[in-house]
């Protein structure tokens, strides 16, 4: 919503918002584009003038607003479908889907085309960390979307990527998220088979080879099927990959032959496979392949995907947008592999996503954090939304681990949380937030206590 709201200022538009909060990277972007938020949801925020009233999907019936602007018979449209009607047209449309990843691949995408000098449009949801903002309007031919397959709003229920219209797609994974609207895998597959319907016969797919669930689907497309993957795995495939603190090395094949390397400053197996997405993408597009791989060693990663956020006294701190026990696992093995010698590895985790809250991830939550030498389980969000047996037991959590053999404690609120995470501090050690929401500030609150002991 931000992304659009700085999109449709660009062209002219005069725009305004409301929500209950709002928290960075979203409101430093609204702040720096001149764009006014209101908190919290009031009728009288609402112009009665307004032209048109754009509905985000978090909003439900009862909301203040949403009942004025019913009331007063203004015109309302979705997110995805202002999209469609207005930024669309004209453009090539690059469509990043999947369970995870899409983020940082849609960064890289942007990051490919404008190292190539090609000023493409974009709108990514995150901050992209070689722009100003997530969002831009380019004078190029190519608009790059992250595609979600979340729902659109109370009216629009369908997942927002139907609303795209790609040219260019990549489906990197596929796995079962979003418990709160879809009822298993396979309804997850049928909405990701409905993308695959969007992509005319001239288009070009990308589909990541170690995703099962995500080559099954792409079998439906009707346009040309592009592959990556590890191990020799794909068109584009990881022949060797060679990791360090300040990132990686990465020498790929395509379709078996050594085609090059690239150097990227994100760590991480699944971003080195992130990266080769984006330069298949690129290179549909019209983009020089070798020449994108080059850029790539200058691309900086976004905003809370594996960012550091303080460094000092011997101790880094992390903040992630894990919320899905396969983000998180995949999170704390890299962190695992990063740590200093003789360092721990310290996780703390809010569960907070329509996934995590659920009892369905705690045994996969537990496999993920195991990784972990300390692990510190903050309070289930909104709890009272679920019966005892539909939501995660955060008790039994840390039971399973500490039987596991891995120190855990929760659930903690996030005072007693930021407490016991400087309690036991000791140099080496790599801490790791992770949360698909503010943490109730630990991340800034952490940081700038660690700063604090390092001044002293």
């Amino acid at each position: 919503m931000s992304g659009l709201a700085r999109m449709l200022t660009s062209r002219g538009i005069e725009v305004r918002g409301s929500d209950h909060a709002i928290y960075p990277p979203a409101s430093e972007m609204l702040s720096e584009s001149g764009i006014e938020v209101l908190t919290p949801f009031d009728e009288r925020n609402l112009w009665e003038d307004a032209e048109l009233v754009v509905v985000g999907n978090a909003i439900s019936r009862g909301n203040a607003e949403l009942e004025r602007a019913l009331d007063a018979g203004l015109s309302i449209a979705s997110m995805p479908e202002v999209i469609e009607r207005l930024l669309l047209p004209s453009k090539r449309v690059t469509a990043i889907a999947g369970t995870h990843g899409k983020t940082t691949t849609a960064s890289l995408c942007a990051w490919l085309h404008s190292a190539a000098g090609r000023s493409p449009s974009f709108m990514i949801g995150g901050r992209p960390g070689n722009f100003s903002h997530g969002a831009e309007a380019g004078s190029g031919d190519d608009l790059i979307l992250e595609a979600d397959e979340y729902d659109s709003a109370f009216f629009d229920k369908g997942p927002k990527f139907l609303h795209y219209w790609p040219q260019i797609a990549v489906l990197g994974n596929v796995e079962y998220d979003h418990a709160d609207i879809y009822a298993d895998l396979a309804a997850v597959e049928w909405a990701f088979s409905l993308f695959m319907r969007l992509l005319p016969e001239s288009g070009t797919l990308i589909v990541g080879a170690d995703s099962p669930s995500a080559r099954r689907i792409a079998e439906q497309a009707r346009c040309r099927v592009l592959s990556f993957g590890k191990d020799g795995a794909g068109d584009l495939a990881i022949v060797d990959r060679r990791e360090d603190s300040a990132g990686q090395t990465i020498h790929f094949a395509r379709r078996g032959v050594a085609e090059g390397r690239f150097r990227l400053a994100l760590n991480g197996e699944h971003n080195a496979l992130n990266a080769l997405a984006a330069l298949l993408a690129f290179e549909a597009a019209g983009g020089d392949l070798l020449a994108g791989a080059a850029s790539l060693e200058s691309f900086v990663g976004p905003r809370r995907r594996l960012e550091v956020v303080f460094a000092g006294n011997g101790v880094t701190l992390y903040d992630d947008f894990a919320h899905h026990p396969t983000a998180v696992a995949g999170t704390l093995e890299t962190m695992v592999r990063l740590k200093a010698p003789g360092g721990r590895v310290i996780a703390c985790l809010e569960p907070r996503s329509n996934t995590m809250v659920r009892a369905l991830v705690q045994d996969a939550l537990a496999d993920a954090l195991a990784r972990a030498d300390l692990v510190f389980l903050g309070e289930v969000d909104r709890p009272g939304r679920f019966s005892d047996s539909e939501r995660l037991d955060v008790g039994a959590l840390v039971r399973t681990l500490r039987d596991r053999g891995c120190c855990a404690e929760g659930p903690l609120s996030v005072d007693l949380m930021l407490q016991r995470v400087l309690e036991p501090l000791r140099e080496g050690d790599t801490i790791v937030l992770m949360s698909n929401g503010a943490f109730g500030g630990l991340p800034e609150r952490l940081a700038a206590a660690l700063a604090e002991r390092a001044g002293s």
